[in-house]
């Protein structure tokens, strides 16, 4: 397909929407400068006036395509009505609050030519508050840990329509966690998904007062996206459970209680003078290691009242950097990245575990490597792989020693080694934040 023949359909929902961020979502729409498009404006809110705000801020766009629907039970149930009536290549679903940026489409024409292979794509973005854009949130490429944690892609992303044929359309029994919903059945189906690291689409934050009927939509939604994690689990025979935390959020915490039935099929390293302080750590990592599709499974290292790393980040010369290394311990980190379990590039591995099996059939440690360059080494043979490499906060240890150093024929063997991933830089780490030892700061 020719790049420049791409059509795009811009799917903007009206369910149950406020009159002013459904002009913001339009208004944005409407500003962006592709002639082979379409902008499906589904209305489903009865008695709003939106058809005429609609009128108001097209015109006589010819891109335009409105429609009136009937009452419908949810947003996903507006949004399939769009999907059945879509003429693009690509849907752009535009979240209810959200407003898209002007370089959308061309930064979408530009990661489309290098990357026809994706089926999802979903890009950073951030907020505007009283006219003022804040809190950017530069994500990493597709991590399913954290997917599991979180809907760290948001509510306004991308899909190729072909990739419909496959996934079907969104659950419209679900009302808030629809779209979660359907990142979870595309990972499953082994989908591609691609991430394209710039702000181009930004939520619109106001000052809500919180009351008892906020505070049950709130509840009504953590419950429904527990409840789509507990079925991925569940289908997927993997031991575990969803747990409500404080923050009205979910954790996934995964049975390990048969480890000492499996001592053979694992590898537990721990360097001299490390001590773990986490209560049943072995069983913690090999709740990990022992899914299908993890090869490496660490924790996060303290010294004193800070950080010393939860994982590792690499740049693009393969050197590699302590991820949020001197924050304070008890801090969440930027995006909760102290705190939640997510896949990284690599682990501490002062105190680790490694999938037995993986260990032997990749050859082990390359003994022509020094330090940390032969564990990433090992950790980019999970990757390539198609193996995860998982940090789990709940494992917590102390070390005396130093990081594992390294030298410039080490470094220049890992470079030849795996030059086009290194170069690539960092799928974990977003491009948009700081290398080095500070990192994860903004």
């Amino acid at each position: 397909m020719a790049i420049e023949s791409i059509r795009f359909s811009v799917i903007i929902g009206a369910y149950q929407t406020n009159a002013w961020f459904f002009r913001q979502s339009i208004e944005s729409a409407k500003a962006l400068e592709w002639k082979n498009m379409e902008i499906q404006v589904l209305d489903a809110c009865p008695e709003a006036g939106l058809g005429k705000v609609t009128k108001q801020v097209f015109k006589d766009d010819y891109r335009l395509k409105y429609v009136k629907l009937r009452p419908k039970n949810s947003l996903a149930d507006v949004w399939n009505e769009g999907i059945r009536r879509a003429q693009g290549d690509y849907l752009i679903f535009v979240g209810l609050t959200d407003r898209l940026n002007t370089m959308v489409l061309r930064y979408l024409k530009d990661f489309i030519e290098d990357h026809p292979e994706c089926d999802i794509i979903y890009t950073d973005h951030d907020e505007i508050k009283d006219d003022s854009r804040v809190n950017p949130y530069f994500l990493p490429d597709f991590n399913k840990e954290l997917l599991l944690g979180q809907n760290y892609i948001g509510d306004t992303f991308i899909v190729k329509r072909s990739a419909l044929q496959r996934t079907g359309i969104f659950r419209k029994e679900l009302s808030f966690a629809f779209a979660y919903d359907f990142f979870i059945r595309c990972m499953m189906k082994k989908m591609r998904f691609g991430h394209i690291p710039a702000l181009l689409w930004h939520n619109l934050i106001s000052d809500v007062p919180v009351t008892d009927e906020l505070i049950k939509l709130r509840d009504r939604s953590l419950r429904e996206h527990m409840t789509v994690v507990s079925a991925y689990l569940n289908e997927n025979g993997i031991k575990g459970k969803v747990e409500r935390r404080r923050n009205d959020s979910w954790q996934v915490r995964y049975d390990g209680g048969d480890y000492r039935m499996h001592l053979d099929s694992v590898l537990l390293i721990k360097d001299k003078g490390v001590y773990v302080t986490s209560r049943n750590a072995a069983e913690t990592l090999y709740s990990y290691v022992s899914q299908p599709d993890v090869a490496i499974a660490g924790g996060k290292f303290i010294s004193g009242f800070s950080i010393n790393n939860c994982g590792y980040i690499y740049d693009a010369e393969g050197i590699t950097y302590p991820a949020c290394h001197g924050e304070n311990a008890l801090s969440a980190g930027l995006y909760g990245r102290i705190r939640i379990p997510q896949d990284v590039s690599m682990v501490d591995f002062s105190f680790c575990m490694v999938d037995a099996s993986f260990f032997k059939k990749c050859g082990g440690f390359d003994r022509r490597l020094r330090g940390n360059d032969m564990i990433l080494d090992l950790c980019l043979k999970a990757h390539a792989g198609g193996l995860r490499v998982v940090y789990t906060p709940r494992v917590t240890a102390h070390r005396s020693a130093p990081d594992a150093g390294s030298d410039e024929a080490s470094r220049s063997i890992l470079r030849d080694k795996w030059h086009r991933t290194i170069t690539s830089g960092d799928p974990y780490y977003n491009r948009n934040l700081p290398t080095g030892m500070q990192n994860y700061y903004l």
